[in-house]
């Protein structure tokens, strides 16, 4: 690969990332996931706001929210443990490649 095609993918790829990361800033997705969390947060505030003039027990796990969703399946978890174990193989696989080539050099 020439070093102009090189410098032309490497200007497509930066490009197209910023192109990507500016949509994504104008378009307000992540001010509307700050702000879902903000509201979320004032909520969560004035309810235990409301427990500690009504003397309840407080417990700090009721104020927090999870909005962390887990998308894993059977599927994921196969393809998951089957690119693990690849990539372990491959990581050997190079690794006794280089010392091959290195045992060539040094001679």
């Amino acid at each position: 690969m020439s070093k102009k095609t090189l410098f032309k993918l490497l200007s497509i790829t930066a490009f197209l990332a910023f192109l990507i990361t500016y949509v994504i800033g104008m378009s307000g997705y992540y001010e509307y996931e700050l702000s879902n969390k903000r509201v979320l947060t004032e909520e969560k505030m004035k309810e235990f706001e409301e427990d500690v003039k009504n003397n309840k027990d407080i417990d700090l796990n009721d104020y927090v929210v999870n909005t962390h969703q887990d998308y894993t399946n059977k599927f994921t978890k196969t393809v998951t443990s089957a690119s693990l174990t690849l990539n372990k193989y491959l990581k050997k696989s190079i690794e006794s490649v280089f010392k091959i080539i290195n045992s060539l050099v040094e001679e």
